[in-house]
């Protein structure tokens, strides 16, 4: 695909999104943009990593939800194939957990999917350009929840939060072991730590207890 974007000197992006309509918006739109090439279009992480090496994309835009693996632990994998890969993240989740994890994760922007045409931009240009991009709301979200005196920050460790995150988008503890590069029984010790502060029973009460709180 676009064989001639290299000697073109455009940088080459890969789209993930599982979401047809928005997969096709974006490389649209993409391909509007003189400085940038499609380099690769997949539905799920695992597709992408297959294409990595073919396509050797420069920068990868990624949902933060997919299917299997999700946006962060595929970019993660991806630089284990391309190092010097840069990663947005375009998706319209905007609780507190989930933004720390990205902010945690070292992809270098973030911006959510109702943000304008001219604001995409703004942030795929800054990320190819070796800046950092993170969107005001993606900001003013931490911000909020840094001050807050029952902030997740304040009540559980960076560990627990992480667990927690992974809990509510329904990843098993052998799931959450492996992306996390943790032991079974380690996740299960954060897990049993993050319900006993949250004074709750099973992962009903858990997911009650964290949308009460504003973090999901």
């Amino acid at each position: 695909m676009n064989t001639g974007a290299a000697s073109s000197g455009r940088i080459r992006v890969m789209i993930v999104e599982d979401q047809g309509l928005v997969r096709s918006f974006l490389e649209r739109w993409l391909g509007g943009l003189p400085r940038f090439a499609v380099a690769g279009v997949a539905g799920s992480g695992e597709e992408a990593l297959g294409l990595m090496e073919r396509e050797r994309p420069d920068v990868v835009i990624v949902d933060l939800q997919l299917p299997g693996i999700d946006g962060l632990e595929f970019a993660r994998a991806a630089r284990q194939v391309r190092p010097q890969l840069r990663a947005l993240v375009v998706s319209s989740l905007v609780d507190p957990l989930a933004l720390t994890r990205v902010r945690e994760s070292g992809v270098e922007g973030y911006t959510e999917k109702d943000a304008t045409p001219e604001q995409l931009a703004a942030a795929l240009n800054a990320v190819a350009d070796g800046r950092s991009y993170y969107s005001e709301k993606f900001q003013d979200t931490l911000a909020r929840e840094a001050a807050r005196a029952d902030g997740a920050g304040k009540i559980l460790s960076r560990r627990e939060q992480q667990v927690l995150d992974h809990v509510l988008a329904g990843k098993s503890n052998r799931d959450i072991a492996e992306v996390m590069s943790l032991s079974v029984r380690t996740v299960e010790f954060h897990r049993a730590n993050l319900m006993a502060k949250l004074g709750v029973g099973n992962v009903t009460e858990l997911r009650t207890a964290a949308q009460l709180r504003g973090w999901a």
